[in-house]
């Protein structure tokens, strides 16, 4: 499937050499977060997607036809705790995230649109130190919107939940008590 890729993305993907970089986009509260795994900047969609290092990698991607929950988990460099400080300080579960795939040109120009390969929104993140190798990575677990598909929102209609949120309503008091015969219409 070419997910409607523009010709000049095409035409890039069947050359014999190629430039892939990859976007990837965190929108937080205090604004969205742009990165590349590029080794230089790249401006795209009237947006700067900075190259330093901070973008490490993603998790596989997979696809399905049918309606599945799918995730990935992306790498940020947690020496740098700009990116450490902005999970710490904003909330950061439920936020969107997206990443695209392009393809640079011999000026190291976007070529046409990227192709958005995933979108999601953030479960959790986790960060992992090796004081001895001097490392810090922060993982970041994406899932696809389908993720809250399955749940069920909504409160329970039971006299012990209704107190919860309308304190002395008596409006539930015996829905939990049956009555084995019904007459409907009847005298």
């Amino acid at each position: 499937m070419d997910r409607s890729a523009s010709a000049a993305v095409l035409t890039e993907i069947a050359a014999s050499a190629c430039r892939p970089v990859h976007l990837l986009k965190i929108t937080f509260d205090s604004g969205p977060v742009y990165m590349t795994d590029a080794y230089r900047t790249i401006t795209w969609d009237g947006q700067s997607w900075v190259a330093m290092g901070h973008f490490l990698s993603f998790s596989d991607i997979e696809e399905s036809g049918g309606i599945e929950v799918s995730s990935c988990t992306v790498g940020l460099s947690g020496v740098d705790q700009t990116y450490i400080s902005i999970f710490l300080n904003n909330d950061f579960i439920d936020r969107e995230v997206s990443i695209w795939k392009a393809f640079l040109d011999a000026s190291m120009s976007v070529i046409s649109n990227p192709l958005l390969i995933f979108n999601g929104r953030i479960n959790r993140p986790g960060i992992t130190e090796d004081p001895d190798g001097g490392s810090c990575t922060l993982a970041v677990e994406v899932a696809s919107n389908w993720v809250d598909f399955q749940r069920i929102p909504g409160r329970h209609t039971n006299h012990t939940e209704q107190q919860i949120w309308y304190p002395g309503d008596k409006g539930f008091e015996f829905a939990s008590d049956k009555t084995s015969q019904i007459k409907w219409g009847a005298a």
